[in-house]
């Protein structure tokens, strides 16, 4: 079968067979993707970071094939399949891989929390996915079930796929509905059948070692030019197993390797995602699209708009700056010269060193934090009055994709043998904790040390009228 190759900085040439390319590279859906950056406003911060959704799903997809390929010259793994089944499950990884991110919407997390998640969840009962889960013996209802855990860009993503991508999936010899579940961390075979194989390519894309986070830790890494990372992929890839009964996991003859990895995903969630100026750059551009939505009446980002539209960051921001623009003495417009002209606040403290010697009470430094994010409009309303500035010149934030914090890689599966344990329970990091997520405060220049000492004596004073 004839291919084409698209050339990657991250992982060399990527080749896609012509009819993945013609069926679904080649759609305005999938094209669309070339406009919606990886990292929202994180070029504001380093200005490399303008690699987007598309070449991310390119990596996601050669990753994916590579991690199965070398899945199936393991005798154990492939004992009692023939070729034709493996490639079947092969086919539809690697769909599922690629179309993983078609439903991200215009500046990717930022957006999300304007798309209508239940509507979501109607639409794709309508389109037969709930009843493909329950068919298959899916508990839909639970809290943690798939519909409700996911996030709105994969319930949009399956959503894009069921009505844009049907038949051609099924040209290609692929369920469409198996490809939703694997993005949802499901398999509809396994949980029907109990094909292990269709399980375990599941977990490829949908878990603590999926290939979606090896790459954009890799490529993150990379396109900011942070370098905070040396991963061995190579080795990474070879050091995938299957485990009887326990799923997919990383061989143990790989720790170093490992341990590189997750020092890397901990090191870029530091010092690129949780990076003091790369929050303030992205709660800056979600309190546009609030402040949009709030003149113009309007949701500024909606799944139809993405599926008949193919809106991305281009459109948002051409939104928000007629808008801003038409409204003159609004935030938002004031808000958006900020952003145009990136005239940023001060932090009351830049990382974790800071925050600890800025804070008074030391010894309880969680008490702070919560009670510091927990009273987070009350405190921006009270500095704001005590600094004398406008109430939106204050800002208190954490951080602002929450569900990247690095905690999760703990329980990463080592394989020993025929069984696994959590990378926490190997030794391999001895007693160092994985950095914890600190909040941020945002003051004009010149008003640091005043808030910094306001809000110490406020914290001092609520411990002191707590009840003894």
């Amino acid at each position: 079968m004839s291919s084409k190759q698209f050339k990657d900085p991250v992982h060399g040439y990527v080749e896609v067979a012509e009819p993945i390319v013609k069926r679904l590279i080649d759609t305005p859906a999938f094209q669309r993707q070339r406009h919606v950056r990886q990292l929202s406003a994180t070029y504001l911060v380093y200005p490399s970071a303008n690699h987007t959704r598309f070449e991310h799903a390119l990596g996601v997809f050669h990753l994916a094939k590579q991690v199965f390929q070398s899945l199936r010259s393991q005798r154990r793994f492939a004992a009692g399949a023939s070729e034709a089944h493996l490639d079947t499950v092969e086919d539809t990884l690697k769909c599922a891989a690629l179309l993983h991110d078609v439903g991200h919407p215009p500046l990717s997390h930022l957006g999300e929390h304007h798309l209508d998640a239940a509507d979501l969840r109607c639409r794709l009962d309508d389109a037969g996915l709930v009843g493909a889960f329950e068919a298959a013996g899916i508990d839909v209802g639970r809290a943690d079930g798939p519909f409700r855990r996911a996030s709105p860009h994969e319930l949009l993503g399956c959503l894009v796929i069921l009505t844009t991508y049907s038949a051609d999936l099924r040209e290609l010899g692929v369920d469409p509905f198996e490809v939703c579940a694997y993005i949802l961390g499901y398999s509809l075979t396994y949980e029907r059948e109990g094909d292990r194989h269709f399980g375990v390519a599941a977990e490829v894309l949908h878990s603590p070692i999926d290939v979606d986070r090896l790459d954009y830790i890799i490529r993150d890494s990379r396109m900011t030019g942070a370098e905070v990372l040396s991963v061995d992929t190579a080795r990474m890839i070879d050091a995938y197993t299957a485990v009887p009964d326990a799923g997919l996991a990383l061989r143990d003859k790989a720790l170093s390797t490992v341990g590189n990895y997750l020092e890397g995903r901990v090191a870029l969630y530091m010092w690129v995602t949780q990076h003091h100026k790369s929050v303030y750059a992205n709660v800056l551009l979600r309190a546009m699209l609030d402040e949009f939505a709030t003149l113009v009446d309007e949701r500024p980002i909606t799944a139809d708009k993405i599926l008949d539209d193919y809106v991305d960051d281009y459109y948002a921001m051409e939104r928000i700056r007629a808008t801003a623009r038409k409204h003159p003495d609004s935030v938002l417009s004031a808000l958006h010269e900020r952003f145009r002209a990136r005239r940023f606040p001060e932090s009351c403290w830049k990382h974790g060193v800071g925050y600890d010697e800025s804070v008074e009470v030391t010894d309880d430094m969680e008490a702070f934090s919560e009670w510091l994010l927990r009273n987070a409009d009350a405190l921006e309303t009270d500095l704001a009055a005590v600094l004398d500035l406008p109430v939106h010149e204050v800002w208190i934030e954490k951080s602002y994709v929450p569900e990247y914090e690095p905690g999760a890689l703990m329980d990463i599966p080592i394989a020993h043998r025929e069984s696994t344990r959590s990378v926490a329970e190997t030794g391999l990091y001895g007693n160092r904790e994985f950095e914890g997520t600190i909040p941020f405060v945002f003051v004009p220049e010149g008003h640091k040390w005043a808030a910094i000492d306001h809000l110490n004596a406020e914290f001092a004073r609520s411990r002191a009228a707590e009840p003894s």
